[in-house]
This record gives structure tokens, C-alpha cells and sequence, in this order.
């Protein structure tokens, strides 16, 4: 080797070489090659890959780019979007809820952020001469039509939607029903049956009935009777609900991926653990509305409680066909609970959600007004439930004309929720739509119970305070009369004129 050759690989070695051992010399250094070592190695395994192209061809860069991905939602959420911006739940409604939750001041500075000339955007009518003082807002009876009904039921104006065990974890589970318990109203237990977390804080339940019949099924996923109304019987248990379709799915049943699949639910729902639960999309015990009517005479037979069926509208005549099957055959439930296409589900496809369903507010509306046609609106109550979050948002649901309304997102944002958007992984950052053990630790029921409760009554505060300066002293005395709704910048008209009530109303 001549002397330039041998100065020149010595000159190598020392470019090479030097910097490996000054970073292993230095602290940390050694740490430091590790992780180079995992990163070229993780490239590697991308580079010799074929199922991504993008990592096969420029595995560094990929890798970059999967991690600025993952990291665009969290940083939109707290650094670039506006409080008005943020779906399905904007921040300025995620605060009023921590805020209430919390016992906090909740009021805003400054004016609204909305913009009110928007079409689409819905305002009340307020009073010229407000009540001088908001008192709080009654309860509304439940099951005293029902010829079977034994224990009807005084229903609060705001409770707790349906949400599962299963979709979500025991400790959800119980903070939320804890809530309901201290705060008088009732616990919807969602598709997946009555777990042990509904029964221990002993709050009100709403039993819902899905199309798999879980808590209440044989192992073929038909009805049993014998078991249904053994659990019926309980004294928590204040009303069935049998559900028909959801707002953030409808036409489809509901879907538990089994990643959230534990023995405890599979034994709870009668399902094989290791494989996604899925719902039939309708139920298989009836064809047709009077069938449908039969089913739910034979629930109200068994349980001797209110029976109500769940829906989000989508055929129109649909509500035809139940409500002469009504007249006709002479049973019926005795509420129907309207979710709204804009609800909000822990997994579901995204055609579904998107673009099936009626809104909550126009299915409410079309559902009263075939109760006003066939003479059944005295009989049959309405629960709305569909983003309805605040009590203003409660005042323009019974405005609209429901009885009471429910909320889902409202319950888990009181409990911690951040919209973290990981509802269908297990991987809920605040331990509620989670089964992980070191999540659900950051729940603590008897500290995040109080607030569901606590958001509750600050909502029913709410609407009491907006029921007060519209003039009213009652619930049942908003009319679609009080909703605003603009109809294009600068033209506002009332909803009643929008959606009018039928000119004949039946009798009942």
C-alpha cells in the first residue's frame, strides 16, 4: 500500500470511528446507538416490506410521516382549531361541561362566538315579559296508558343516554350510574345488558333491548322470556327500551370490537370472546309493525313496566305504518325515544354514520305530529336524544316536542372525556371507553359520579333559567312557536311555520 493509500484509509477510520467513540464515551452515548440501531433497524423492516409502498420506497421518510399523522388531531384540537370549529363536540361546549362538572363558573365572556346569521343556525324567542324568578323543572309520568303497567315511572327531564358495558368500562360504568343515583334521574344501560357496575351504586336504570337481546338471550340470540323477566323484576330496573336503530348507525346493529371483548362481557352478552360482536341489523321476532306491537305488549306483559322503542327516522312511512297498527291493534309503548342521525355511537361504519337518518330535531318533530294525526299523543311520550348537551339545547328539544331527552357524549364529557377519538381501539387516554386496567385507573367513581351529577343539575338549571325568559313556567308549555331557525341571512322564521302542526288533530 503506498503512503497516500495508507493515509487515506487511516483518514477514514478516523471519520468513521471517532464520532462512535466519542458517543459512547459521553453519557447516554451508548443509549443513544441503541436507538439508532432500533430506528435503522425498523427502516429495514419497512424497506424489505410489500404491503405499504410509501414505507417501501422511503422507509425514513415514512416513518416521519406516520408520526406527524398521528400527532395532526391532538395538535388541531389544542393549538389550531377554534373553540367553534372541533366535531362532533366543539370547546366551547366541552368547557361549559368540565365547567359544570366541576362546580365551576360556567358562564362566558365577552358574547357569543357563533355566528347567528349562518343558515341553519336555531334560536328561541324570548319574552318580553320574563318570570321574575326560574323555579326547577318537573318530572314527566311514564306508563299510566299501559293497562300492564304496575310501577309507571317519573322520568327526569335530562338523563343519561344509552351507552354499554362493553363499550364502556366498569368504571364508566359505575361513576356514571353513581351519578344518576345522586342526582334522581335515570341510567340508560345501553345494548349490552345489565353488568354488575349498573346494579352497585343503585341509580335508576333504562334497560334497552337491542337486536341481540343481550342479558336476555337464548344461545341461538333469541328472546328469553324466563330470564328477561327475572331481570325486569328489579327494583332499579324503572323502564324497558327497545331499540330499534341508532342515530350514529342506523339500519345496523351494534358493533363491539373484540378487542373490548372480556370473559366478564362474553359472559354477560352469551357471546364467544376472540372475535368482534356484531349485531343483527333488526330484530328477527317480528316482520311488520303490528308484530312489532305484539313484541312490545308481550315486554310490557312480563316486566309490568314502561316500554318504550327507539329509533332514528329514516323511511317517513314508517311512522304511518306503527301508529295505525296503534289504532288498529290497541297496544303500543308507551314512549318512543327519537336519536338523531348526529348521535354518537363507539364504532360504526362511516357511510352510516355520515349520511342515514333524519337529525333529531326534524324526526321529533315528524314524529309528533303523526301522534297529533292518529290521537295518540297524550299516550305515547317523546325522549329526543342527539347532541343535546346544554339546557338551551334541552329547551329547543322540548320545544320541538319532546317530553325529556337524553344525552351519551354530554355523561362521558362530565366524566373526564377529552375527545381523544379512540372510542373503537381500547385506547381511551381517560380510562371511560376502555377496558385496560392501568387506564380505568385514572376513574375514580366516587369523585367523577358527583360530576355527571353535577352537570345534570346544571343543565336542568340552565333550561329553567332559558324556560323563564321565555315567559313559561312549565315544560309542556314550549311550543315550536319559541324556535328561531334562519332560514337564510337575514330571514328568520318560527319552526311551527317551518313545520306546522297538523291541521286535524285526532281525538284520542
Amino acid at each position: 500500500m503506498s503512503p497516500n493509500e495508507e493515509t487515506l484509509l487511516n483518514t477514514l477510520i478516523e471519520v468513521i470511528f471517532t464520532p462512535i467513540f466519542w458517543v459512547v464515551e459521553h453519557p447516554g452515548g451508548t443509549l443513544f446507538l441503541l436507538l439508532v440501531f432500533i430506528f435503522l433497524a425498523m427502516a429495514l423492516r419497512d424497506f424489505l416490506q410489500s404491503k405499504n409502498s410509501i414505507k417501501r420506497n422511503f422507509p425514513l421518510m415514512a416513518m416521519g410521516r406516520h408520526a406527524l399523522s398521528s400527532v395532526g388531531p391532538p395538535l388541531r384540537q389544542y393549538l389550531i382549531s377554534n373553540d367553534r370549529e372541533e366535531r362532533p363536540v366543539p370547546r366551547y361546549v366541552r368547557k361549559w361541561i368540565e365547567a359544570s362538572a366541576l362546580n365551576e363558573d360556567a358562564t362566558v365572556p365577552f358574547g357569543t362566538q357563533l355566528d347567528l346569521d349562518s343558515p341553519g343556525t336555531i334560536l328561541m324567542a324570548h319574552s318580553s315579559y320574563p318570570k321574575l324568578k326560574h323555579e326547577e323543572p318537573g318530572r314527566t309520568h311514564v306508563g299510566e296508558h299501559n293497562p300492564h303497567c304496575e310501577h309507571p315511572y317519573d322520568a327526569a327531564l335530562f338523563n343519561t343516554s344509552a351507552m354499554s358495558f362493553g363499550s364502556l368500562g366498569k368504571r364508566a360504568i359505575l361513576s356514571l350510574n353513581r351519578g344518576a343515583k345522586e342526582g334522581g334521574y335515570y341510567h340508560n344501560t345501553g345494548e349490552g345488558g345489565i353488568s354488575p357496575y349498573h346494579r352497585e351504586p343503585g341509580g335508576d336504570l333504562v334497560w334497552q333491548l337491542g337486536t341481540a337481546k343481550f342479558g336476555a338471550r337464548n344461545a341461538d340470540g333469541s328472546f328469553d322470556e324466563e330470564t328477561f323477566a327475572k331481570k325486569a323484576a328489579l327494583a332499579q330496573v324503572r323502564m324497558i327500551e327497545i331499540k330499534l336503530s341508532q342515530g350514529a348507525k342506523p339500519g345496523k346493529g351494534g358493533i363491539l370490537p373484540k378487542e373490548k371483548i372480556t370473559p366478564e362481557i362474553a359472559k354477560i352478552r352469551n357471546v364467544e370472546q376472540g372475535r368482534d360482536v356484531i349485531s343483527p341489523p333488526r330484530h328477527s321476532e317480528w316482520e311488520d309493525a303490528e308484530g312489532l306491537l305484539r313484541f312490545v305488549e308481550r315486554v310490557q306483559k312480563l316486566s309490568r313496566k314502561p316500554v318504550g322503542i327507539k329509533y332514528c327516522l329514516g323511511d317517513p312511512r314508517f311512522l304511518d305504518q306503527i301508529f295505525q297498527a296503534i289504532v288498529d291493534v290497541g297496544v303500543g309503548p308507551d314512549y318512543i325515544a327519537v336519536d338523531g342521525a348526529e348521535g354518537g355511537t363507539g364504532a360504526a361504519p362511516l357511510a352510516h354514520t355520515n349520511i342515514l337518518g333524519y337529525p333529531m330535531l326534524d324526526a321529533v318533530m315528524m314524529t309528533e305530529n303523526k301522534l297529533l294525526e292518529y290521537g295518540l299523543r297524550e299516550r305515547i311520550k317523546i325522549a329526543a336524544s342527539g347532541k343535546v348537551f346544554t339546557g338551551g339545547a334541552l329547551a329547543i328539544a322540548l320545544a320541538a316536542g319532546a317530553d325529556w331527552a337524553c344525552s351519551a357524549r354530554g355523561f362521558m364529557l362530565s366524566i373526564g372525556c377529552i375527545q381523544a377519538l379512540h372510542c373503537n381501539t381500547n385506547f381511551c387516554p381517560s380510562g371511560i371507553a376502555t377496558h385496560s386496567s392501568w387506564l380505568q385507573r385514572g376513574l375514580v367513581p366516587r369523585v367523577q359520579g358527583p360530576r355527571a351529577s353535577n352537570y345534570q343539575h346544571a343543565v336542568l338549571k340552565e333550561f329553567a333559567m332559558v324556560l323563564a325568559s321565555c315567559g313559561y313556567d312549565s315544560a309542556d308549555q314550549l311550543s315550536r312557536a319559541d324556535i328561531l331557525k334562519v332560514v337564510d341571512f337575514h330571514k328568520i322564521q318560527r319552526m311551527d311555520e317551518l313545520v306546522p302542526y297538523p291541521d286535524r288533530v285526532a281525538s284520542p
